[in-house]
């Protein structure tokens, strides 16, 4: 009895491991970074994304999948093939860096509320004027999913960092505050 027990557990663990030899390999990670840039209305009008291929194993080649178009190289002279989706790098044992433009929606939604002197208005009605004017950015997560947390379905959303980047003209500004930034 002991013996079929003994035989079963170790065929069990011979078929795992040949499932496991099956299973495909990346040598690489794939670090990806979305910059978009947005109207003053908070409408997104072009997204960019930079990736980097982390050469981990120094190969001559990476094979990617990305939905990007107009794919530059930002970091050097390697060069890639594209069919379709897939993109086959030179990467010659190196990184890969390289950007492209997305049309995807945003997992983000961001909504701009400007006031002057307490009122709220539309930002060209704010332009050349005076006066103490506020401006509240808000960001809303768009990527909700629904997940089994012991046996209950619980709605969750990805998480996300997000950066703001505001030009102001110093000679036309002053005592601007900051809060939650």
């Amino acid at each position: 009895m002991k013996r079929k027990l003994k035989n079963k557990v170790i065929s069990g663990v011979l078929v795992c491991t040949l499932c496991a030899y099956t299973l495909p390999v990346f040598a690489y990670t794939k670090d990806e970074t979305v910059y978009s840039k947005i109207d003053n209305q908070g409408k997104n009008y072009q997204t960019i994304v930079s990736t980097r291929l982390k050469n981990e194993e120094g190969l001559e080649t990476l094979e990617d999948v990305t939905d990007l178009l107009n794919i530059q190289n930002t970091n050097g002279e390697e060069q890639f093939t594209q069919e379709g989706n897939s993109l086959i790098w030179k990467a010659d044992k190196k990184d890969i860096y390289y950007q492209g433009e997305s049309k995807k929606d945003l997992p983000i939604e961001c909504e701009i509320e400007y006031q002057l002197d307490g009122k709220t208005l539309k930002p060209d009605d704010i332009a050349g004027k005076t006066g103490h004017v506020k401006i509240t950015i808000n960001y809303k997560n768009k990527d909700e999913h629904m997940v089994t947390i012991n046996g209950k379905e619980e709605k969750m959303y990805t998480p996300f960092v997000v950066v703001s980047g505001l030009i102001l003209k110093n000679d036309a500004n002053k005592n601007i505050e900051i809060t939650n930034g």
